[in-house]
């Protein structure tokens, strides 16, 4: 598992949870920034890692989520999901 990536030449922390979707602490914010996923290989986790993926990359907060702040990435998830891109 891996316990570091970096994007964009922040090097993030990446941590796993049982109950959390996903948070993403950007460089600006924190000395440390850091991922926290939920563990598991469903959809519900691979989903979390691929928006908190896009969060750290430095999409825009209204790019990520519509006016409620619901994620519109769910999609994007679904189709790659669907291709096979998973977790083994």
């Amino acid at each position: 598992m891996i316990q570091t990536h970096t994007f964009n030449g922040t090097t993030y922390g990446i941590e796993f949870a049982r109950a959390i979707e996903g948070l993403t602490e950007v460089s600006g914010v924190s000395h440390n920034p850091h991922i926290l996923l939920i563990e598991g290989t469903g959809f519900r986790a691979f989903h979390a890692a691929f928006h908190e993926a896009l969060e750290a990359s430095g999409f825009c907060d209204s790019c990520m989520h519509d006016k409620e702040g619901y994620p519109r990435t769910e999609d994007a998830a679904r189709f790659l999901w669907r291709l096979g891109y998973r977790k083994k």
